[in-house]
């Protein structure tokens, strides 16, 4: 039986096997290196841990499991927001800054070696569907129930 779902996490998994092994010499994962990357790239106050969430489509415990070995290794503050105590946001440390540019070059250098094996331009293809795929298409149960068929558009 064909299933997408099974053939995506196959290949996701041979990815992050490859991205891992390259981003290995500084310490780092790949979803480790993707939170990095969000979290240098974000506009304004510092993130909250709902808004880094959402932000990456992860559940909290998986990026608490995440937050856990960065903030040990001073890359990442969790800290109590200054007007809502109650409310945890999410710092990019100098040190996590650094750490995310020196593992950069290793994070290329993986990406333009999956280019030139699968082809540029498949590359680019697969990357906007999968986009595509991540942001627009719900394929939830109660879409499904509503006769809603339609798909990313």
């Amino acid at each position: 039986m064909d299933c997408t779902c099974s053939a995506l996490r196959m290949a996701a998994r041979r990815m992050t096997q490859a991205y891992d092994a390259a981003l290995a010499p500084l310490g780092l994962n790949t979803p480790q290196f993707a939170l990095l990357g969000a979290l240098d790239r974000w506009k304004g106050a510092p993130p909250t841990v709902r808004q880094m969430a959402q932000q990456m489509a992860l559940d909290r415990t998986t990026l608490a499991h995440n937050l856990r070995p960065l903030e040990r290794d001073g890359l990442v503050e969790v800290v109590a927001d200054p007007e809502d105590r109650r409310i945890r946001r999410i710092v990019l440390t100098e040190a996590g800054r650094a750490r995310r540019a020196a593992a950069f070059p290793l994070w290329r250098a993986a990406q333009d070696r999956f280019d030139a094996t699968f082809g540029d331009a498949r590359s680019r293809d697969l990357m906007a569907t999968l986009e595509d795929i991540a942001r627009h298409l719900d394929l939830s149960v109660s879409a499904a129930a509503a006769g809603d068929h339609s798909h990313a558009g």
